[in-house]
């Protein structure tokens, strides 16, 4: 995120004691109750930095739960098609849903 605040008050895990701005409350919220399920870390980053980062999240927005990866093989030294690619299209990714994957 591009919001210190935000990355503050979840990279601490206790919203009681550091409640951030009133107007982050239900996205803490919600942090809160995917943090019960499942695995994450939030950063600090500058909004330069963030687009790529936005529009991942705004696709995982628009998607409930992923049923399968994008993956896309931009590598020169690999063969068609990418053995990466098709390794993690196979991976068991567990509680974990990547919306893409980008070999370089």
């Amino acid at each position: 995120t591009d919001n210190q605040v935000l990355a503050s008050v979840i990279q601490a895990r206790s919203p009681r004691t550091q409640p951030g701005h009133w107007s982050l409350r239900p996205v803490i919220a919600e942090f809160q109750e995917l943090a019960s399920t499942r695995r994450f870390s939030v950063i600090k980053i500058g909004r330069q930095e963030n687009m790529t980062a936005d529009t991942l999240a705004k696709k995982a927005r628009r998607t409930t739960v992923p049923n399968s990866c994008l993956f896309s093989c931009q590598a020169l030294g690999h063969s068609s098609p990418c053995n990466v690619s098709q390794m993690l299209e196979h991976f068991d990714w567990g509680d974990l849903y990547p919306i893409s994957v980008l070999c370089l």
